[in-house]
């Protein structure tokens, strides 16, 4: 058996199309480099964040303020709105640009709108400035005389603060009337918590003196803040529980990594094979972690060509008789060949991974490699961090399984129909649709009913790495395992037979 597969190595490695196939390899990882993809991930829910202009002295709407009285409810309203926006931003103009100042106030006009959940209770400048306006400029208004003297203390308060410079007081500020607000204000429960979030990223602000910038630090700090919305807005939306579930771990491992860069100090993104930075350009570590993300493709295309080609091309050919007429057994022949192609499989995946490391540190720079995978355990609940190479052969390993039924498929392909060009074509489209469109449908519970007994919901177990899920009801790791076994067994059982039967002349 052992000579038998050194043989189909060495004829796999003497084509010359198989070199050919991983210098095309070399290609695609340098122009996936070379344009340096934007991380480009867009939050799901409504984040609104306005630009802080100072209009003229009325506004957009103008108005007369000494017959204020002879206007209508809705200019009345516009007209205070619009002098809330001016006297905002006049304030903000008082300070220099790239000031922490600047930044907190422009964080204080960042509303986050998700129907049905309390947001944005931290954001009492612009309310105070409305209680202020309003009484002053609306004859109708509901602002009592206490609260209208209580909102100019609070925001004189705020000004003087963000003019004396010291960031740290402003935060703590803001920290007690969050503090006092839910002490006198008759809250709700879910109140109560957005509340008290909102006063946990203020003192992690503190404890890890993240001053308000445009640094790292406050990037994560923000997406911190953005998941935790987002597993709110989740938990109000109809989905299916094993999609929610899904959904809620990737929203919590995302928390968990930036708490875990705010609380280590890191200033460099640490996105893994989802992103942690909006805006962001990848850089190598994070095009290393996502090696077979980004060229599985390449992997599938050489598993279809060495194993489609292995069996039909010396059929056609007629080299096939000079190998069955040998003392072997057909069915020791036809696993060699398997075994050959799984082998070819694993140096191409090898040679993929060294080439997207050496690539991506020489754009780069290989500064970012000294970073370790920083990953979520879901079973524990916990960041951990792992070896750059010990996770891609992690993840490598448990993509392998795929990769063997590929393999199976099309030399099953191949012995039943000579047509070589056919059965790569074939296969690649199945490969295709399976990856996209079949997986989308299968997150439907209607169509999940079926799909998920499909070998291709199944078959990749990096998609179970460190306690996840699969976002495709009713599949757990024990049924991707025991319907993959069914499915491996039937397919070698399938080529041994047809290969078996296949009439070959002059062969036994």
């Amino acid at each position: 058996m052992i000579k038998l597969i050194k043989n189909e190595l060495i004829k796999i490695l003497k084509r010359k199309s198989i070199y050919f196939l991983l210098f095309l390899s070399i290609i695609e990882i340098y122009i996936y480099n070379s344009i340096n993809p934007d991380q480009n991930q867009i939050v799901s829910y409504d984040s609104n964040t306005k630009d802080i202009i100072i209009t003229d002295d009325e506004g957009f709407f103008k108005i007369d303020k000494e017959s204020i009285s002879e206007n209508t409810e809705e200019e009345i309203n516009i007209y205070v709105s619009q002098k809330v926006s001016n006297h905002f931003a006049r304030l903000y103009n008082k300070f220099q640009e790239n000031s922490w100042q600047r930044y907190a106030l422009k964080e204080e006009n960042s509303r986050t709108n998700i129907d049905n959940i309390p947001t944005d209770y931290n954001l009492d400048i612009y309310e105070y400035l409305i209680n202020i306006n309003d009484y002053e400029y609306n004859l109708n208004s509901n602002i009592t005389l206490e609260n209208y003297e209580k909102s100019k203390i609070k925001y004189n308060e705020y000004v003087d603060i963000l003019t004396s410079n010291n960031w740290k007081e402003y935060v703590n500020l803001k920290i007690r009337n969050l503090e006092e607000r839910k002490e006198t204000e008759k809250n709700s429960d879910k109140e109560v918590n957005e509340i008290d979030f909102e006063i946990e990223i203020y003192k992690m602000r503190l404890d890890n003196n993240i001053k308000f910038d445009y640094n790292m630090q406050n990037q994560y700090l923000a997406m911190y803040k953005d998941n935790y919305y987002l597993i709110q807005k989740l938990d109000s939306e109809n989905k299916s529980q094993t999609l929610k579930c899904e959904e809620r771990n990737r929203y919590i491992a995302k928390m968990n990594i930036c708490k875990y860069a705010i609380e280590n100090n890191i200033e460099q993104d640490i996105s893994n094979e989802e992103n942690l930075i909006l805006n962001n350009k990848i850089d190598a570590r994070i095009s290393f972690i996502r090696t077979f993300k980004a060229f599985d493709i390449i992997i599938v295309i050489i598993a279809i060509y060495i194993s489609t080609t292995i069996l039909t091309e010396e059929v056609n050919k007629g080299t096939i008789k000079n190998l069955l007429n040998k003392p072997h057994k057909r069915s020791s022949i036809l696993i060699s060949k398997i075994i050959a192609c799984m082998v070819i499989v694993v140096i191409s995946m090898i040679f993929v991974a060294i080439s997207q490391y050496i690539i991506g540190g020489i754009i780069f720079g290989f500064d970012s490699y000294k970073i370790h995978y920083i990953g979520f355990e879901y079973n524990y609940q916990q960041v951990f961090n792992m070896d750059l190479f010990k996770y891609t052969i992690l993840v490598g390993i448990f993509k392998l399984p795929m990769y063997i039924i590929i393999i199976l498929f099309c030399i099953l392909i191949g012995i039943i129909n000579n047509h070589t060009s056919m059965s790569m074509i074939l296969t690649l489209i199945i490969f295709l649709i399976s990856s996209t469109v079949l997986k989308e449908w299968s997150k439907v519970d209607a169509f999940s009913i079926i799909t998920r007994f499909f070998i291709t919901n199944n078959w990749d177990f990096s998609q179970y790495l460190f306690g996840k899920i699969s976002s495709i009801n009713r599949i757990t790791i024990y049924n991707s395992i025991a319907t993959y076994l069914v499915y491996l067994s039937i397919l070698i059982l399938l080529c041994i037979y047809c290969f078996n039967k296949k009439e070959i002349n002059n062969c036994k």
